[in-house]
């Protein structure tokens, strides 16, 4: 996914529900966070962002998936 386009951003736990949301819908995301791993690990994952990344041609789709969580 190198053009990807960010269309979330929230908790750990969001994030799961939004993967979900897409992975049903059919579309392919890349899941990230902020920090990584290791800062998980030091402070918990409360603090740490995540963000989701689609293709460009599927970020309309996705939006539209992802508004119930809005």
């Amino acid at each position: 996914m190198n053009d990807s386009v960010l269309v979330f951003s929230g908790s750990r736990f969001e994030a799961d529900l939004a993967k979900g949301l897409l992975e049903e819908a059919g579309i392919a995301c890349l899941l990230t966070s902020e920090h990584g791993a290791g800062f998980v690990l030091q402070a918990g994952s409360i603090l740490e962002r995540y963000y989701i990344y689609v293709n460009p041609r599927d970020k309309e789709e996705a939006e539209e998936a992802l508004a119930v969580l809005n």
